[in-house]
């Protein structure tokens, strides 16, 4: 037989082989997947790589219907492997890639760490794909392997408030309790505001005071948070006033309704607003009766402005329709004794004045 001519024989189907996948997967990818009305997970994760996915599975066809000599064979095998371990490396960090960024599309516009634990999980899928080519080249890996513990190990030590903050925004970020336009106040502390941003580190919040709040995700993640945005922005304000014992409670719920109703459609710019307005009669204090207004309004941060024109409507209206708000008084009950007493010490007094 004449092995230089089946040499080349063998050769050029091995090149052929490649070419006609490297072509067939280049036809799947623009005419058969870039068609698709709707593009998918496994559409974006694939463009660009069809190709080369194709060119690889016909080189192992090839390899394993060509006769080579042992020692041509055996290298080109090896070869074939690594090529398919760093493709399917290479593909398996786009797909995860791809579907955390589709399932954080929202956080991401809010925040960038959802960058960095997409880029963390990527490297991670690299490391292992280069750590099993190097085991199949014939490299031992448990020597890197416990480097890298050892070594892993003393990082944590070092930066333990570090990863702590990190793990901490991570799990923040993911839980969605915490996202970043939420008013939060924080027990314990005179910590409260709107979220500004979520890092990998910390946590910006700013006061209603227009000052910003440095917030480690350690410390945040621990403490208990009043979230008022969750599960809804709106939330129920609340007045607290009280009216004189001789009014027409009825006539009094009757007008704060009226007032608050016309107050909130002013603010909201809505006169068709449908708004639950509720008056509840709270207590018989020393000198009033007290009650309760509540109302819906569209954030926390609506509460200020819609209390400062209730207030200020609420005193218009009651003086229009004689309802008293009485000034904080007390009756004493005294005594006969107790009465002359205080008649000889008026008179007392009457004296030394003249």
């Amino acid at each position: 037989m004449d092995f230089t001519a089946f040499s080349w024989e063998t050769l050029l189907l091995l090149l052929l082989w490649p070419a006609g996948g490297w072509l067939l997967g280049w036809i799947v990818e623009y005419f058969v997947l870039g068609r698709l009305a709707k593009e998918t997970l496994f559409q974006r994760t694939l463009k660009g790589l069809g190709r080369w996915m194709g060119m690889v599975g016909a080189l192992g066809l090839s390899l394993r219907y060509t006769v080579l000599p042992p020692k041509w064979h055996d290298e080109a095998l090896l070869g074939w492997e690594i090529v398919t371990v760093f493709i399917a490396t290479i593909f398996l960090a786009r797909l995860v890639g791809q579907y955390f960024e589709d399932q954080t599309a929202e956080l991401r516009r809010e925040t960038q760490t959802a960058s960095l634990v997409q880029s963390i999980l990527r490297v991670i899928i690299y490391i292992i794909g280069i750590l099993v080519i190097l085991q199949m080249v014939g490299v031992s890996i448990a020597p890197m392997l416990t480097a890298l513990g050892v070594g892993g190990l003393a990082v944590a030590l070092a930066l333990q408030d570090t990863l702590g903050n990190l793990f901490a925004g991570i799990q923040i970020i993911a839980s969605r309790k915490i996202r970043p336009g939420d008013f939060i106040r924080l027990s314990g502390s005179n910590e409260e505001g709107y979220v500004v941003d979520i890092t990998w580190r910390y946590t910006s919040v700013q006061m209603i005071s227009n000052q910003t709040v440095i917030i480690p995700n350690a410390k945040l993640a621990a403490a208990i948070v009043t979230n008022t945005s969750l599960p809804t922005e709106e939330v129920t304000g609340r007045l607290d006033l009280g009216v004189h014992y001789n009014s027409d409670l009825e006539h009094v719920e009757r007008v704060a309704i009226e007032t608050t109703r016309a107050v909130l459609c002013e603010y909201l710019n809505d006169p068709e607003a449908e708004l639950n307005v509720r008056v509840r009669y709270r207590a018989f204090a020393d000198s009033s009766i007290t009650f309760s207004i509540l109302f819906p309004v569209p954030t926390f941060g609506d509460q200020v402005p819609v209390v400062h024109q209730l207030i200020k409507a609420l005193h218009r209206r009651f003086a229009t329709e004689n309802i008293v708000i009485p000034f904080p008084i007390r009756t004493l009950e005294l005594s006969p004794a107790d009465r002359q007493l205080l008649a000889v010490a008026r008179n007392s007094s009457e004296h030394y004045s003249d």
